[in-house]
């Protein structure tokens, strides 16, 4: 179970990617769907695309009224100058670009993604939470974010 749960990465070559907790190169769809479930919306996994070798396929949860199921999946295309989602014009040099700036801007996503922390998903350790959440002013922002969601729905 801990190599499915991708949690030896040295086989994972961008040393960038081996310390995201979100990105999960061998995980199936299906365990990435069982833990997603569980997730709050906005939580996402980055895993390789089975289907489409050299891509990688990004899974959201997101709102019932976007998708019945509560995940939607997202295919990461390569390009010449980095990555970018399947139907967006826009390109980002890196997957950690792509995913910082989804953190901000949902895009074509139906919600932002949230970078994990104190997550009921095993695959996130207590070293992944942010130091940003004892600041106050942080969590004002939080609270904010939150608030437009539920206005949202």
């Amino acid at each position: 179970l801990e190599a499915l749960m991708g949690l030896d990465r040295s086989h994972i070559q961008d040393e960038t990617l081996r310390h995201a907790s979100w990105y999960q190169a061998g995980i199936p769809r299906e365990i990435a769907l069982e833990i997603l479930q569980q997730e709050d919306i906005g939580s996402f996994i980055v895993r390789d695309s089975t289907t489409h070798p050299g891509c990688y396929a990004l899974s959201v949860r997101v709102p019932k009224y976007d998708n019945p199921t509560g995940i939607s999946h997202y295919l990461i295309l390569k390009t010449q100058r980095g990555v970018k989602l399947k139907g967006l014009d826009k390109e980002w040099p890196d997957l950690l670009a792509l995913v910082t700036h989804h953190t901000v801007m949902p895009e074509m996503l139906p919600c932002t993604l949230r970078l994990p922390h104190k997550s009921k998903n095993p695959t996130y350790k207590d070293n992944d939470r942010d130091e940003k959440d004892e600041d106050p002013d942080y969590q004002r922002l939080s609270d904010f974010t939150s608030m437009m969601e539920a206005l949202k729905k």
